[in-house]
This record gives structure tokens, sequence and C-alpha cells, in this order.
């Protein structure tokens, strides 16, 4: 009867135990960080002041904007091409469709540089060509 009793208490102990720990993990869980901010960092990285920088700071929100959108739109063409593997389907107009995306993504951006570009000093452009190169390096990831 001791030993029934005994286990009793410490089966007690041990939920109680658990229900605290995984209380605990639950409460003290800090928060995620949001997603970091992209916009208005561009003019400040050149180092560009004054009344350009509020116009820089709308164009690169734009920009982000429109992207996020042909971004979206790329996954959802691109999920349509591979779901179309094995039945023979003819995906050329597909393809074409995701290549005229994918220009119409390089036509933005560069437009989006272009456009900036005309609000910095020499300097600056230099700088923002640099920006743009070490930026195209980091996406396209390490040589094989």
């Amino acid at each position: 009867m001791e030993r029934k009793r005994l286990y009793k208490l410490i089966i007690a102990v041990l939920v109680i135990l658990n229900i605290g720990l995984v209380a605990f993990m639950f409460l003290s869980k800090p928060p995620h960080p949001g997603p970091p901010p992209h916009e208005g960092i561009l003019a400040r990285e050149l180092g560009i002041e004054g009344q350009y920088v509020a116009k820089i700071d709308v164009l690169e929100k734009e920009h982000h904007r429109e992207k996020q959108a042909l971004m979206k739109k790329d996954r959802e063409l691109h999920e349509t091409l591979f779901s179309k593997i094995g039945t023979d389907e003819d995906v050329t107009s597909l393809q074409a469709e995701i290549e005229k995306n994918h220009a119409q993504i390089e036509k933005i951006t560069y437009d989006f540089f272009n456009e900036v570009a005309m609000y910095c000093t020499k300097e600056q452009r230099a700088e923002l060509k640099e920006t743009i190169y070490h930026a195209f390096h980091q996406m396209r990831g390490p040589r094989r």
C-alpha cells in the first residue's frame, strides 16, 4: 500500500513538472522578429540627404511592391509549370510567360536603379554601382 502512494506522489510531481515546463516554454518564448525593413535603406546607404531622401524612399517602396507582385506571379507560374510534369502537355506558352515575367522583373529593377542614380552625385553613383554589383554577386551565390 505504501508503494502505491509513493508511485502516485512521483507521478503527480512529474505531471506538475511537465505542465510547468511546457507553460514556461510557451510563456517565456521571445516574439518572432518581423521581416527586416527594406524601404528607406538605400538613400541612407548612399549618403543621400535632403529633399531626395523622401523621393528615393517612395521609389524604393514602390519598386519593392511591384517586384513582390512579380515574384509571386513567378512562383505561381513555376508551380503551374511543374504541375504539368508527366502530362505530356505543351508548356511552351507557359515557359514564354515565365521568361516575359523575368524580363519584367529585370526591367523594373534597372529602371528603379537608373532613376535613383538621377538623384545621386558622381561619388554616390559609384557607390550605387558598387552596391548593385555586391547584391548581384550575393544573389548569384558562390561560383563553381
